[in-house]
């Protein structure tokens, strides 16, 4: 499998969607500098196992945008750190984001939603949750799968489950990204 197509497939997972209409103000609005969430994250695809956490932090915000420090570690291996920008004068668009590799094509097609209370971190959150049929063409190969999201409005950084699925190069691929811990850090 070629690397850049993992980084692809890497990036998405850790896209923070955020599951609300267009119609709604942008759910980055509220957040504040400082604020985090860190993710535990499995993804399998075939005999390949990948395992890691990844931690968002509100690294600046004004007005018109606000700045996610993403910075993750899979399977022992820390990943240079990226910056989103997010436009907060706009609705939110998870395929804008810009994590994902140059040349990528990425579409996201909503099927289904609802409301539900989980529980994960130790907390329970009441969410809306979303499901999404997610088309990728990176370097020549596709990819399709199937995504639910959970949000929850209660929580300032909106993601708090993520479980996607669907086949790679032949192979079967399960993700699954979920909430351990958030809270706001004080900023330098």
């Amino acid at each position: 499998m070629k690397t850049r197509f993992l980084a692809a497939m890497l990036a998405l997972a850790v896209v923070p969607f955020a599951a609300f209409a267009a119609d709604e103000e942008n759910p980055y609005k509220k957040v504040k500098v400082g604020d985090f969430a860190t993710y535990k994250m499995a993804m399998k695809i075939g005999p390949l196992a990948i395992e890691g956490t990844m931690t968002q932090t509100v690294s600046a915000k004004d007005d018109k945008e606000a700045t996610l420090k993403i910075a993750s570690k899979f399977n022992g291996m820390e990943i240079p750190a990226q910056d989103q920008k997010i436009d907060l004068t706009k609705p939110w668009d998870p395929t804008k984001t810009g994590t994902l590799p140059p040349g990528t094509e990425a579409k996201i097609e909503k099927l289904k939603d609802g409301e539900e209370t989980i529980k994960v971190g130790g907390k329970e959150y009441k969410c809306k949750w979303e499901t999404y049929k997610t088309k990728l063409k990176v370097q020549g190969q596709e990819m399709e799968m199937e995504m639910k999201v959970w949000q929850s409005k209660d929580f300032n950084l909106n993601m708090v489950k993520t479980e996607m699925s669907g086949e790679v190069g032949g192979q079967k691929m399960e993700t699954t990204i979920e909430l351990t811990d958030s809270g706001a850090k004080k900023s330098d």
